[in-house]
């Protein structure tokens, strides 16, 4: 009898866990998937919807994404305002024109910007303020926010505060609400920094790893797959804040960043070549600053060949990284044909965001989302027939709040579902710190956010008590959000 009983509780504690005093059951095992023809599919040739949502701001930190540091065209104007000269600012700012983060380097329109505001102030308030611009500069990307509490706190302090938002931000209850929702995986963006360092590069370390893990086998308790995605890769392969540092985008033009891109890739296929949890490798987001699809080939050949070094069976995923929306309708497209190259088991991916004013439009901007989306499924089925592989829309989003911004959302779900393609709005969960509202996140932090620290002023204790607010037991659920998704995550393959 005794035996039984232990036989019994060694069952009850493999098929079940406590999440948030929550008690739940175990998913059963998740089957390997491989590509098939434009299919997704399982080992018994089953086309499965591969249908997700991304984890933004965890392992890559997007500092708008959590609230926890302004962006630079926010600090700035408080730098102006603290030094006196904010309607200075603001009439330099109509003078300069916007940045335009694709072509202009910030340190550059920076410069442009200051010019025309020393002509709009006085010497000593000039003075005043490039000194405090310059003592407190802004904090443009992870890189900066890294090296900043590496100064302020020391390593200890600066891992402190990393560990607390990597351990707030996403818990294994994401997962849960995830599965919950109707989604069947979760794509990871991450930071090649959590690997190695550029000092030392190739030797890796196992703090990346070890959160790669928790999401491997998070993912897995609750029955969904996982996508890796290589967010911020060294070098930066395009130059917006979110591959880690703001202007930079020197990947393509640096064959080293290339190397440790695809030794990188070959140690993480290593380690999760065996596990079904993870269905695909996402090689590189957005690679917008290569200058051609011979640069973007070459990079994306060199990774595809380490991967397939150790793991011949993983699917690999491929981004055009805009290069389709800038000039949609050439007939030739721009991904390379995958057979000639060699290339198995491979899913190309697309990115697209799609704004709509209200102001502007009779119907609230549903039609601009129409339009947009004819225009993407028309770039997605060129793609497809030319290259005869899955088509995956990996970021997307309509990124207001109006109520046709969600109908809109509906409308591009409907049509890749049409098509049988897979996707995943970006992102899970936003902190909604200025009022406007959004559906940048499902889950949203919607009551009044009281701080945004300053990472040059701010106690360690400061900002790991906003860390901590970050929990997901403080957001709500974006319902009409919520139950478009849940419509769309239900609808039936092709």
């Amino acid at each position: 009898m005794l035996s039984q009983l232990r036989n019994k509780c060694a069952t009850a504690r493999m098929c079940c866990m406590v999440v948030a005093g929550t008690t739940l059951a175990f998913a059963a095992p998740l089957e390997n998937l491989t590509v098939r023809g434009t299919d997704i599919v399982n080992a018994r040739s089953e086309v499965v919807p591969m249908r997700g949502i991304n984890f933004g701001g965890w392992l890559m930190m997007e500092t708008w994404i959590p609230s926890i540091e302004m962006e630079w065209h926010d600090r700035v104007p408080k730098i102006a305002e603290e030094t006196g000269i904010l309607d200075q600012l603001k009439a330099a700012e109509k003078t300069t024109g916007e940045f335009v983060d694709d072509v202009e380097k910030i340190g550059d329109y920076l410069v442009r910007l200051n010019a025309e505001v020393k002509k709009r102030v006085t010497p000593a308030q000039y003075d005043a303020y490039m000194a405090l611009l310059e003592k407190e500069p802004p904090v443009n990307a992870a890189l900066d926010m890294d090296r900043l509490l590496r100064k302020r706190f020391g390593e200890i302090g600066a891992a402190q505060i990393w560990d607390a938002h990597h351990d707030t931000w996403i818990t294994e209850t994401d997962f849960q609400l995830a599965k919950a929702l109707g989604f069947n995986f979760v794509r990871v963006p991450f930071w090649y920094r959590w690997f190695e360092h550029d000092d030392a590069p190739y030797a890796y370390f196992d703090y990346g790893f070890g959160y790669l893990d928790k999401a491997v086998r998070w993912a897995a308790n609750h029955g969904l797959y996982v996508l890796l995605d290589l967010h911020g890769a060294s070098g930066c392969q395009s130059p917006w804040d979110h591959t880690g540092e703001l202007s930079r985008g020197e990947f393509f033009q640096n064959e080293e960043f290339q190397k440790r891109a695809a030794a990188l890739w070959r140690a993480i296929a290593l380690r999760y070549k065996n596990d079904p949890t993870v269905w695909g490798y996402d090689l590189l987001n957005e690679p917008y600053s290569a200058k051609g699809v011979d640069d973007w080939t070459h990079a994306h050949d060199l990774m595809y060949d380490a991967i397939r070094e150790v793991d011949p069976d993983t699917i690999i995923v491929m981004e055009d990284g805009y290069k389709l929306e800038e000039k949609p309708w050439v007939d030739d497209g721009f991904f390379p044909d995958p057979k000639a190259l060699g290339w198995t088991n491979v899913v190309y991916s697309i990115h697209f965001y799609s704004g709509a004013d209200p102001e502007f439009t009779t119907d609230g901007g549903l039609a601009d989302h129409n339009k947009r989306a004819e225009l993407v499924v028309r770039i997605g089925s060129r793609e497809q027939d030319r290259c005869k592989v899955p088509m995956y829309w990996g970021e997307f989003s309509t990124m207001g709040n109006h109520p046709n911004d969600i109908a809109g959302m509906r409308v591009f779900l409907d049509a890749f579902n049409k098509k049988g393609w897979a996707w995943s709005p970006w992102t899970w969960k936003y902190v909604n710190d200025d009022g406007v509202g959004s559906i940048w996140g499902v889950y949203q932090f919607l009551d009044s956010w009281p701080h945004i620290p300053n990472m040059h002023r701010d106690s360690k204790e400061k900002i790991l008590e906003v860390i901590a607010r970050t929990k997901t037991k403080n957001f709500r659920l974006i319902e009409p959000y919520a139950a478009v998704i849940r419509e769309c995550t239900a609808e039936p393959m092709k």
